[in-house]
């Protein structure tokens, strides 16, 4: 009895084939884990990348809203929009990129104390700090305090699939009258 449980300790016939299998073994899980892992890289940077581009696309929105208050696509500083006052002014205009499609949807109002909603604007426009609407010229702008003022606005852009939103606050100074 004792010499066959040697025999069989003694025996290293298909020792190769097991250990070779287990190595085996352990690469293919190595790669499946190499592979799963690679994927969701790939999907992490492409996620990346869409947010990225929807940022921008937002912020070109509201930069082209601040450049072209009164011409082009995104004119919103109308006479109809400074006519209606701080409580009821509120604009929306779509920017587009040089191929003509629309990248953002832009909506202007003013920054005012009471903090009323305007219903043609979204929460998120409407959402903006209460300042004086029409205030002093800022500090070493360059505008007299005796004949100029600056009227506050609030500009919104949200990218075409409504992913990212920007909001800036902007001026414009005026004459008094």
């Amino acid at each position: 009895m004792v010499s066959t449980g040697k025999k069989i300790l003694g025996n290293e016939k298909g020792f190769v084939l097991g250990v070779s299998m287990l190595i085996s073994a352990i690469l293919l899980i190595a790669g499946i884990l190499a592979l799963t892992t690679s994927n969701t890289e790939v999907l992490v940077v492409r996620n990346e990348g869409d947010l990225t581009r929807e940022f921008y696309r937002a912020e070109g929105g509201v930069v082209d809203a601040l450049e072209n208050y009164n011409t082009g696509t995104t004119f919103w500083l109308t006479d109809d929009f400074l006519l209606a006052g701080p409580l009821a002014a509120g604009s929306t205009v779509t920017s587009y990129n040089h191929d003509g499609l629309a990248v953002a949807t832009v909506e202007a109002r003013c920054i005012e104390q009471t903090g009323t909603q305007i219903p043609s604007i979204s929460e998120a426009a409407n959402h903006l700090p209460r300042l004086r609407h029409i205030a002093p010229p800022p500090p070493a702008s360059g505008y007299s305090l005796k004949y100029f003022e600056v009227r506050r606005f609030g500009i919104t852009g949200t990218s075409n699939t409504g992913n990212s939103q920007i909001q800036v606050g902007a001026w414009k100074a005026f004459n008094k009258y």
